[in-house]
């Protein structure tokens, strides 16, 4: 069995020319490539799943790397503002990640591309009235940016995605699985990944294919 070690956290690897075939991201990335064609300067979109959210932010920067700079707002340190890019792509924006510290750091990246004619998107896990920012100035200026909101994932569309990053490992499974795990196992994307995570590991050890039997004996 030919496999790889599924990553579930950030799809490094993949980009806008690859997510096209899932209708989820077909007007997110339709949005996106022209906003980068165009003279504004702002795109902000609001997505409630965290890893919907990150693999979009992820497969921008991607698809755009040579020439951008990507920043997750949980794990920013000292940031330099002396930089050469044509694009930034801020992730993580949640009132989890929002303090005082990450505020004045949102607002003077703003000012800061404002003013250098840098374009910037921003992902949020919620509309900006809805995130406690105790700021006001970054409130207001995020508040100029009309958002674009991402639905979250239906069922058919969850398996699609499950099963596009399974075939990307190296492994297989059946419609009796899937049916499976969507009947007894959480249905938000994110765990369903980390069930998807476990299943790679143990089908290689095992060295067995995805059966129900397998998936019983890890959920």
């Amino acid at each position: 069995m030919n496999q790889k070690i599924l990553n579930i956290n950030l799809p490094q690897e993949r980009s806008f020319e690859e997510l096209k075939k899932f209708g989820l991201f077909t007007n997110f990335i339709s949005e996106i490539e022209t906003f980068l064609s165009h003279k504004d300067k702002f795109f902000l979109f609001k997505v409630s799943e965290d890893l919907i959210r990150n693999y979009l932010i992820q497969a921008s920067y991607n698809s755009f790397s040579s020439s951008s700079l990507l920043i997750h707002l949980n794990d920013f340190k000292n940031f330099n503002m002396e930089f050469n890019s044509s694009f930034i792509f801020i992730d993580n924006i949640t009132k989890e990640n929002l303090n005082a510290k990450t505020e004045v750091f949102l607002f003077n990246v703003f000012n800061f591309c404002l003013n250098n004619k840098i374009k910037i998107i921003f992902s949020c896990s919620d509309f900006v009235k809805n995130l406690n920012i105790t700021l006001p100035d970054l409130e207001s200026r995020l508040n100029t940016i009309a958002p674009t909101e991402i639905k979250d994932p239906s069922e058919e569309e969850k398996i699609a995605l499950i099963t596009f990053e399974l075939n990307q490992r190296g492994l297989k499974i059946g419609k009796r699985e899937l049916n499976y795990i969507f009947n007894y196992h959480s249905r938000d994307l994110d765990s369903l990944l980390k069930l998807a995570n476990q299943l790679d590991k143990v089908s290689l050890e095992q060295k067995k294919s995805i059966t129900t039997n397998l998936i019983k004996e890890i959920i």
